[in-house]
C-alpha cells in the first residue's frame, strides 16, 4: 500500500482539528507574509504613495490567501509553496467575484418584489460566498466560480463543517471593526501604529478562513474531483484513468450529473476497468443515488466474482447494495452462494440472511439451496435471531437433503440446540 494512499486514508475531519486553523497564520511559511505586509502598512500614511500602497497590500494578501487555499486543497499544510502558482489578478477576479453577486443579488430580489424571498436569498448568497471563494482559488475562472450548481455541490459534500468557513471569515469582519474600535481612543493620532495592528489582524483571520477552506477541498477531494499533490508523491496523477479524469473536471464545474452519466454510459457499453466502476460508486454515493448504485451493483458484483476474483470486494458492493435497495437481487443465482460463504466467514452475517432470503422460492431445485440456506440458519443463531426457526430450517434441509455433503455437520447443530 502506497504511503500516498495511507496519507489520504488518514485524513482527520475538520472537527478534529479546529485548533490548527488558529495556528495556521504562525506557519513558518505563512507569518513572515503577514509581517511584511503588516509593517508594509505604513507606507500608507505617506500622501499619494499610501493609495498605491494600500492597492499593493491588499492584492499581496489576496494573493497570499489564494495561495494558502490552493495549496491546502492540494494536501500542503505547512503553508504556501514557494514559487506562485496563483494569478497576480487574483484580488480583482476577487472583487469582480464579490460585485457580481451582489449585483444579482440585488437584480433578483428586485424581481421577486417579496421581502421574504429576499432576505432568504440574501442568506444563500453569504452563505455560497465561501464556496464561490473555493472554485475562484482552484479554477482561478471567474466565471467557474460564479457557477451556483459548484457553490451546492460544495455545500452539499463538505455538510455542517461548511458553516464553519462562515463563521471564520464572519471572525475576520468583527475582529477588524473590534480592533479599530479599540485602538483609536488609544493610539490617537498613531495612525502607524493603528494600520499594523489592523492589517495583522485582518491578515490573521484571512490566512486561518482560507487554509479552513482549502481544508474542507482537501478532506472532501475525491468527491469533489481534487487530486492532492503530496509532495514527492505525485506519480500516480499521472497514471490516472483518462475517464476519471474527465469526471472530475465535469464535477469541478458542478456538472456530477453529467460526470455519472458519461461513466455509466461507458460502464454500459464497453465494461470499465475497476478504478472506473470504485469512482463511479462514489459519485453514486455523494449524490444519494440508490437505485444507481444497486443497479450498478447487479452489474459490477460478477465482474468481481469471475473477472477479477476479488470476493471481498464483491461482498462489500452486495452489502451497499442492499442497503440501497432492500429487494436487490443478484442476477446470477450461481454468484450468491460464494458471496453468502465469504461474507459468513467474515462475520456479516445479517447479509447472509439477505442473500438467502426468497431464494427457494425463486429457485427451488438450485443445488447451492441446502448449504445457503444452512448458512443463513447459523447466520440467524450468529445474528441473535430465532434459534428456533434455524433448528427447523435444518431439520427441514436435512429430511429434504439426507445424502448432501454437510448433512453431518446439519445434524450437529440440530442437536446442539437439544434438551439436556
Amino acid at each position: 500500500m502506497s504511503e500516498l494512499f495511507e496519507r489520504r486514508r488518514k485524513i482527520e475531519p475538520v472537527w478534529n482539528v479546529i485548533p490548527q486553523f488558529f495556528k495556521y497564520p504562525f506557519k513558518q511559511d505563512v507569518w513572515p507574509t503577514l509581517l511584511f505586509i503588516s509593517l508594509g502598512s505604513l507606507l500608507m500614511i505617506i500622501p499619494i504613495l499610501g493609495i498605491v500602497a494600500w492597492l499593493l497590500l491588499w492584492a499581496m494578501l489576496f494573493k497570499l490567501s489564494y495561495e494558502i487555499l490552493s495549496s491546502t486543497a492540494s494536501g500542503h499544510m505547512d503553508g504556501p509553496p514557494a514559487v506562485s502558482q496563483m494569478s497576480d489578478g487574483i484580488m480583482f477576479k476577487h472583487i469582480g467575484l464579490l460585485l457580481l453577486m451582489v449585483l444579482g443579488y440585488v437584480f433578483i430580489a428586485g424581481l421577486t418584489a417579496s421581502p421574504l424571498l429576499a432576505l432568504l436569498l440574501g442568506l444563500f448568497v453569504l452563505l455560497a460566498l465561501p464556496a464561490a471563494i473555493m472554485t475562484l482559488a482552484m479554477t482561478q475562472s471567474l466565471l467557474a466560480a460564479l457557477n451556483p450548481a459548484t457553490w451546492v455541490t460544495i455545500m452539499r459534500t463538505a455538510g455542517a463543517a461548511y458553516l464553519l468557513t462562515s463563521v471564520f471569515l464572519l471572525l475576520m469582519l468583527i475582529s477588524r471593526t473590534w480592533v479599530e474600535g479599540l485602538l483609536l481612543p488609544l493610539v490617537g493620532n498613531s495612525m502607524a501604529l493603528f494600520n499594523i495592528v489592523s492589517w495583522a489582524i485582518t491578515g490573521y483571520f484571512m490566512a486561518a478562513s482560507f487554509h479552513l477552506m482549502g481544508y474542507l477541498l482537501y478532506q472532501h477531494h475525491e468527491e469533489l474531483g481534487i487530486e492532492p499533490q503530496l509532495g514527492p508523491q505525485q506519480d500516480d496523477a499521472a497514471d490516472e484513468h483518462p475517464l476519471i479524469a474527465q469526471a472530475k473536471e465535469l464535477v469541478r464545474e458542478g456538472q456530477p450529473a453529467e460526470a455519472i452519466d458519461t461513466l455509466q454510459r461507458e460502464i454500459a457499453g464497453r465494461g470499465a476497468e475497476p478504478e472506473v466502476h470504485v469512482f463511479y460508486r462514489k459519485l453514486l454515493r455523494n449524490r444519494d443515488e440508490r437505485e444507481k448504485l444497486a443497479e450498478h451493483g447487479a452489474i459490477y458484483i460478477p465482474v468481481l466474482i469471475h473477472a477479477h476474483e476479488n470476493i471481498d470486494q464483491a461482498v462489500d458492493v452486495a452489502e451497499e447494495s442492499f442497503a440501497a435497495r432492500p429487494d436487490f437481487q443478484l442476477r446470477q443465482p450461481g454468484d450468491v452462494l460464494p458471496l453468502a460463504r465469504r461474507a459468513f466467514e467474515r462475520g456479516k452475517h445479517k447479509l447472509v440472511l439477505k442473500l438467502g432470503s426468497g431464494f427457494g422460492k425463486r429457485h427451488p431445485k438450485h443445488p447451492d439451496l441446502a448449504e445457503l440456506y444452512f448458512l443463513a440458519a447459523q447466520s440467524l443463531v450468529e445474528s441473535g435471531g430465532n434459534s428456533e426457526q434455524a433448528v427447523r430450517t435444518v431439520r427441514q434441509l436435512i429430511k429434504r437433503f439426507p445424502d448432501h455433503p454437510l448433512a453431518d455437520d446439519m445434524g450437529r447443530f440440530e442437536r446442539s440446540f437439544a434438551p439436556g
